[in-house]
């Protein structure tokens, strides 16, 4: 899968972020994601269900915001 080089960094340090602040589950997690980098929405959404299963964002919800670029960020996240 293309998109999990992408999805396991932003995985693990988000999970490692809410760790330190105490956190026990991640909520949401909104992402923007440059449709120059040919991910689509469909297989992105799949590959960070899988990934997060085990980890504190196992449950959380995916937000998307596609843009003219060629980079994913993460914008926030809601940490429990």
């Amino acid at each position: 899968m293309h998109e999990t080089h992408l999805i396991e960094p932003i995985i693990k340090g988000i999970s490692e972020h809410a760790k330190k602040e105490g956190g026990k589950s991640v909520s949401k997690v909104k992402l923007k994601v440059g449709e120059f980098t040919g991910v689509k929405e469909d297989s992105l959404r799949e590959t960070f269900s899988v990934l997060a299963k085990g980890t504190l964002l196992e449950n959380a919800r995916l937000e998307i915001v596609f843009f003219l670029g060629s980079r994913i960020e993460v914008i926030s996240f809601d940490i429990d």
